[in-house]
């Protein structure tokens, strides 16, 4: 067995480095894999000062914090704080000694983050129709949404969710009153420096790399760059879509294996993310003993209890209330592939199935 001689003001550190590691979507793997699994193991153990508090703020206080929490709810609420204008409110946070003003400063940045969220939900009406136009000019190579009313701050999130949308890159640019500022978020492998290179002498700074990008530039020169990325996108050549997507199984278990007993190993192989995504397990001849729905607005996702023997599991299978009674439904003997996961709810943390895929069971 290795020793990490880290000291108890290292763990400390550790913590930050695991948040900054977990934002910039590092690699998981060597050196970084160590450094992110020693911090996040102080962060359970005694998060830092201002980290605490916000645990308290996002309701993460008191739960088992891993990889998925840092990426998906604590580094967005500390990043918030630059996206509507104020980064000095986290650097504060983080820098605070007295215990009453960190209590300030934390519910200024779940405000800030709150606020973040409302913002993006009013701009997307505004910029998906905006980028579904432009995918004729560019060649179905590329989206553009620009516009007086789009937030420089979250141009980055909206590039993002374009990305998902429309399978492009996808390019969002806030107007100021002289000066232009975009985000740029690459797809299906297209190395966005090609681009940024062609309209590098338009850019007042710009910076990034292969896949996410942002720039400015003088509002005189945007019909000029605008026509530069029409000429630029007959030239960019992008992978081609999966018509499905392919799930590459780790291990199937036996129903006797099926217990929470797999987190041992499950927990082993933490911190997971960027080149080194969860594990996935299949197993087979499931029963399914109880089957609901839900939605907040309407109906997409399905809960659902599996018997394997031994031990019965909660899952859920999102985006699939259309599969019910088509593919299974209550009593079916299933196969399935998932990864395990935590729920935690009212204060107590239950082992759940994440489901990939599912189906009948032959025979």
């Amino acid at each position: 067995k290795r020793e990490h001689h880290f000291t108890d003001d290292d763990y400390r550190d550790l913590q930050l480095v695991a948040l900054g590691t977990l934002a910039d979507i590092m690699p998981l793997k060597d050196e970084n894999r160590i450094m992110v699994r020693c911090g996040m193991a102080a962060l359970n153990k005694r998060a830092l000062p201002g980290i605490q508090e916000l645990l308290v703020k996002l309701e993460l206080d008191g739960r088992r914090i891993g990889a998925t929490e840092v990426g998906w709810k604590i580094c967005p609420a500390i990043n918030s704080a630059g996206r509507m204008g104020h980064p000095d409110e986290a650097a504060a946070l983080l820098l605070e000694e007295d215990p009453r003003e960190r209590e300030k400063r934390a519910a200024a940045v779940k405000k800030m983050n709150d606020e973040r969220k409302d913002l993006g939900e009013q701009i997307w009406p505004v910029v998906e129709p905006l980028a579904a136009e432009s995918l004729d000019e560019f060649d179905g190579k590329l989206v553009l949404a620009s516009g007086e009313d789009i937030y420089r701050g979250i141009s980055g999130i909206m590039a993002n969710r374009l990305v998902g949308r429309f399978k492009v890159p996808a390019l969002v640019v806030s107007f100021g009153e002289k000066i232009a500022t975009g985000s740029l978020r690459s797809a299906r492998g297209y190395d966005l420096r090609g681009l940024l290179d062609q309209c590098a002498d338009l850019f007042i700074d710009w910076g990034g790399h292969n896949f996410a990008a942002g720039f400015s530039l003088d509002r005189k020169d945007w019909d000029t760059f605008r026509d530069r990325l029409k000429k630029a996108a007959r030239s960019i050549e992008l992978e081609a879509e999966r018509p499905e997507e392919t799930v590459t199984v780790d291990a199937e278990l036996p129903q006797a294996y099926m217990t929470p007993d797999v987190f041992n190993l499950v927990d082993r192989f933490e911190p997971y993310g960027e080149e080194n995504d969860p594990l996935i397990f299949m197993a087979k001849g499931l029963r399914v003993t109880d089957l609901s729905f839900m939605g907040k607005v309407e109906v997409k996702h399905v809960k659902l209890t599996l018997d394997a023997g031994k031990h019965k599991w909660p899952a859920v299978y999102w985006q699939a209330a259309e599969k019910v009674p088509r593919d299974f439904a209550l009593n079916d003997a299933v196969d399935v592939v998932f990864t395990a996961g935590r729920n935690f709810f009212n204060g107590i943390e239950t082992p759940q199935l994440v489901i990939k895929d599912l189906r009948r069971s032959a025979g």
